[in-house]
């Protein structure tokens, strides 16, 4: 089990959600097989260090759920199967016959019940209409971005994540979402890490236009200097000056830390490269020595290509389709 299921302490997310959703992500991985024995409690709580109300909790959870059966004197039991199983129906029928005894149990008449149920599937249609869409990238500028073309996609539901807290916590990207957009650098990981691979969408960033041409505008010996909240998103433009500046000379980046730095690192440079929007992401005093600054301001950001955009709103139009 330790060799399957990790548990981080440090995470927000506590110890038995954790566990439970190693678990099930087990299980719908067939990692874990149907009918195979789970460890006790006891065993596991000894195997992991954690304590057993902790392991019972995660237990129940994923019994409610139906992914495990706990059978008395002999153990518990995988019982997930998958969705293509034939006794789908006769495990939907169970769990419809189930929720008919509750609510005849608190008196409501059939009448009743057809009412309620209608106007819940209604809700469940109005929102299966919407696509939930996942956002990862590494670093915050390219993500913001990503998400703000999404958006202006209708009927879709964006859910932006860093892929530091992917690659802590993979069990995020199990919710249901209908796709998962991330660069062709991150494709291959996400693809191992969750239970749908298909679902993950690879696109194309380029360089703004406006900024690639600020670049080639660039005059030789020009000493330029790049800030930005990550360092990856630095490199990128360090790598771009390299490209598209000539006899350029370009400092190590600074992120958009306190303004005393800042205003130490402007000292002596002909213009700046900066993140789009980097007012967002500044301390009001850093903002405030950023907009003082005399020398050239180049605002920076990668946007989806052409063709990625193409491709993405045609995986959306499918899915919206398969929905309606």
């Amino acid at each position: 089990m330790e060799n399957i299921f990790h548990i981080d302490p440090n995470l927000e997310i506590p110890v038995y959600q954790q566990l439970a959703d190693s678990i099930r992500v087990a299980i719908k991985r067939e990692i874990l097989k149907p009918n195979q024995q789970l460890p006790t409690v006891q065993a596991l709580s000894e195997e992991l260090s954690i304590a057993r109300g902790t392991i019972k909790r995660a237990y129940d959870e994923l019994e409610r759920e139906e992914f495990i059966q706990k059978t008395q004197g002999r153990g518990t039991f995988v019982r997930y199967q998958p969705q293509y199983s034939e006794s789908r129906k006769d495990r939907a029928m169970a769990a419809i016959d189930g929720l008919m005894s509750q609510l005849k149990g608190m008196g409501l008449s059939s009448s009743e019940i057809s009412i309620f149920i209608t106007l819940k599937l209604r809700e469940l249609e109005a929102a299966q209409t919407k696509i939930k869409i996942a956002v990862v990238e590494c670093n915050p500028e390219n993500l913001t971005k990503m998400a703000e073309q999404l958006h202006s996609i209708k009927n879709t539901d964006i859910y932006t994540f860093l892929l530091d807290s992917i690659q802590r916590y993979p069990y995020q990207l199990e919710d249901d979402f209908d796709l998962i957009v991330t660069t062709a650098e991150h494709a291959d990981f996400l693809t191992r890490s969750i239970t749908a691979p298909k679902k993950v969408v690879q696109v194309a960033m380029r360089l703004a236009t406006p900024c690639l041409s600020a670049l080639i505008r660039l005059k030789p010996g020009t000493k330029i200097g790049i800030v930005g909240q990550s360092q990856r998103f630095c490199q990128l433009l360090a790598t771009a000056c390299r490209q598209y500046a000539e006899d350029v000379t370009v400092l190590a980046p600074q992120l958009l830390t306190s303004a005393q730095e800042m205003t130490a690192y402007l000292q002596g440079l002909d213009g700046i490269l900066l993140p789009e929007n980097y007012e967002k992401f500044c301390l009001p005093e850093t903002l405030q020595v950023l907009n003082a600054y005399p020398g050239q301001k180049i605002t920076c950001c990668y946007k989806m290509d052409e063709g990625s955009k193409l491709y993405l709103n045609s995986k959306i139009r499918h899915i919206q389709e398969k929905k309606a």
